[in-house]
Formats: C-alpha cells, sequence, structure tokens
C-alpha cells in the first residue's frame, strides 16, 4: 500500500511539474515599469524691454479719405476763397458727416470761423484738425498758422 502511495505521489509530483513547465501566461507580460524624473518647473522669461529710440517709431500712414470727402472739401476750398464763408463752412461739414478723419476740411472750418470773427469755434476745428493731420504736412502747417492768427 506504501508502494501505491509512493507511485501516487510521485506521479502527482510529475503532473505539478509538467503542468508548470508548460504553463503560459493567459495576458503578456506588461513592460517594465520606468519612472522618469518629474520636469522642473521654472518660471517663463520676461521679454526684455526696449526702450523706443526716437525718430524710430514709423510715422502712420495718411488715412485713405472717401471719394466724396475729397470733392466736398474742394468744393468748401473753393468757397472759401470765393469768400463764401457761411458756405464753406456747410459744404465742410458736410464733408465731415461723411469722413471724420479729413483734416482739410477741420482746416476749412477754422479759417472760415476766423474770418467770421468768431475764433473760440476756430480754435476747437484746429483741435480736432491736429488730431488727424500728419506731423510736418501743409494741412498742419496751415492748423498751426490759425492757431498763431487767433492767439494775436
Amino acid at each position: 500500500m506504501i508502494n501505491f502511495f509512493n507511485r501516487l505521489l510521485i506521479a502527482g509530483l510529475a503532473l505539478v511539474f509538467v503542468g508548470c513547465a508548460t504553463h503560459s501566461p493567459s495576458s503578456p507580460t506588461p513592460p517594465p515599469v520606468t519612472t522618469a524624473p518629474p520636469p522642473l518647473i521654472t518660471k517663463p522669461e520676461t521679454p526684455p524691454v526696449v526702450q523706443p529710440q526716437p525718430g524710430a517709431v514709423p510715422k502712420p500712414a495718411p488715412a485713405v479719405l472717401n471719394p466724396a470727402a475729397i470733392s466736398l472739401a474742394k468744393q468748401a476750398r473753393n468757397q472759401y476763397l470765393a469768400r463764401d464763408y457761411q458756405g464753406a463752412i456747410a459744404t465742410a461739414e458736410r464733408g465731415l458727416r461723411i469722413e471724420r478723419r479729413a483734416a482739410d476740411l477741420y482746416l476749412i472750418l477754422a479759417q472760415s470761423y476766423v474770418q467770421l470773427g468768431l475764433p473760440q469755434k476756430a480754435e476747437m476745428f484746429v483741435q480736432q484738425g491736429l488730431r488727424f493731420a500728419a506731423q510736418g504736412s501743409d494741412v498742419a502747417s496751415g492748423l498751426l498758422r490759425v492757431r498763431e492768427q487767433i492767439s494775436n
């Protein structure tokens, strides 16, 4: 009987060893886990502050005006030259309703109000015209001459 149990024990152990040797896992082995070092946290770089150099900033391009405003400016200039100051004012104001940036219309208004003896209104249009006139332009020079004429 002991012989029977010995054989049974040996057969059982043999099956266990054979079973373990031929057993393949049901799922593939996961790749080994590698941990990367955490990223370094750095402060974002601030761009260097560059001070603008005088004259380095380009002048804005002159505004392209509406053709109707240009036509009204010519008409108002002709009325001014004909000493029709009220007509020049009315025409220039029509032009400004079309194009608020037309500095030459402000010049015509300022000059017309000077001729009508209304220097305060003329100064108001000089200030507005200088906002839109290109520095050094004929219109800007004309507006500054009107200002000088008012202050004298």
